[in-house]
């Protein structure tokens, strides 16, 4: 396994009969070796986290946010090759690899030698390389598992920058992307993640105490619960989340979790998306939300209803749109529309406010 995995042209070089004679002791040593997780030392993930720290920010004239237009490209994308505060996240979220479908498939229930042979055949078709991300991807790809993203802390960074905001409210913590990105711009901006699963909110303490992050408010509970028992006079510059997908991620089987119990779509609406953000758009400014612009399954339109939700309590989606550079061409005027594929950050203001970007 090691004279292959992460060799350039390893599997290229072999002959389709060469191949298919490893295959099978290939994909049991790699099923007896499980998942492919990425490890890295401290000094390695300092370095990332200094790296997050150290880049450049967009600067921005004064802005009437209720007509904004995209003018300013490089500070809304980001280039997909941009991972700066990635490999903190994969070193302290490995259970990333269990989140699971309705059907209960993941990639660690995956990693068996048929599914891995399955893989093997895809990525030696499809990249030169057979790098362990990718052998990853492949299973999921193959074996028809939803793709499940962490957040890019670039791309909070950037964001929570544009609006200039000090006070960041994520109803749905994760991975910790947002927390990153939110912490790299200095201890003066003020984080609340709620988390919900105990074990992803009991890592994101790990990073805090591992990078030092001050001024974080950690909350472990569900985020309705927690926004009901805020004060009044609790207020955010802005929320900034991306809410799990109904059928496509199952993060642990705690009741604490919002698709728990026997739920259909319009129940998990009504139950939790709506009363979230009805409660978030009572103490924020801006209300920013990272939904993929597509129907899953053609069962459900998530983008749609989130953009709803926010018009039926009187606040307007902004043309402005965050995307990365694989589902915008750099240059792009503001009129683009991102691949329904893709996930983008969109931005709703309140309808008779006249707020600016400083």
């Amino acid at each position: 396994m090691q004279d292959i995995i992460n060799k350039r042209g390893a599997l290229r070089k072999l002959t389709d009969e060469e191949f298919e004679i490893l295959l099978p002791s290939l994909a049991n040593e790699l099923e007896t070796h499980g998942i492919l997780y990425e490890d890295y030392d401290r000094k390695t993930i300092l370095k990332d986290w200094k790296a997050l720290c150290k880049k450049s920010l967009q600067n921005h004239e004064p802005t009437d946010t209720t007509n904004i237009a995209v003018n300013n490209i490089s500070a809304t994308n980001i280039s997909a090759t941009n991972t700066a505060g990635m490999k903190v996240m994969k070193q302290y979220m490995k259970h990333f690899y269990e989140v699971a479908n309705y059907k209960g498939v993941s990639i660690k229930s995956l990693w068996k030698r048929e599914f891995l042979e399955k893989a093997l055949r895809f990525n030696r078709k499809n990249h030169s390389t057979p790098y362990a991300s990718e052998i990853i991807r492949s299973l999921g790809f193959t074996n028809g598992l939803g793709k499940v993203t962490m957040y890019r802390p670039l791309m909070a960074r950037n964001i929570i920058h544009y609006f200039q905001a000090t006070s960041v409210l994520d109803v749905c913590a994760g991975w910790g992307g947002r927390m990153l990105g939110a912490k790299s711009l200095g201890e003066h901006i003020l984080y609340t993640g709620i988390e919900p699963c105990k074990k992803t909110f009991s890592n994101l303490c790990t990073i805090c105490n591992e990078l030092d992050l001050q001024n974080i408010i950690l909350v472990n509970e569900k985020a309705e619960d927690f926004l009901d028992s805020l004060s009044d006079s609790a207020k955010f510059d802005i929320a900034l989340t991306s809410p799990p997908y109904f059928n496509l991620e199952v993060y642990s089987d705690e009741p604490t979790q919002s698709i728990s119990g026997e739920k259909d779509y319009q129940t998990w609406l009504n139950i939790f998306l709506e009363p979230v953000i009805t409660k978030v758009l009572r103490r924020v400014t801006y209300s920013c939300w990272s939904v993929k612009n597509f129907k899953t399954d053609k069962k459900y339109d998530l983008f749609t209803d989130v953009v709803r939700i926010h018009k039926e309590h009187g606040w307007k989606l902004l043309d402005i749109v965050f995307t990365m550079s694989n589902s915008k061409r750099p240059g792009a005027n503001s009129n683009f529309t991102p691949k329904k594929t893709e996930e983008s950050t969109y931005v709703f203001v309140k309808q008779c406010d006249d707020v600016s970007v400083n």
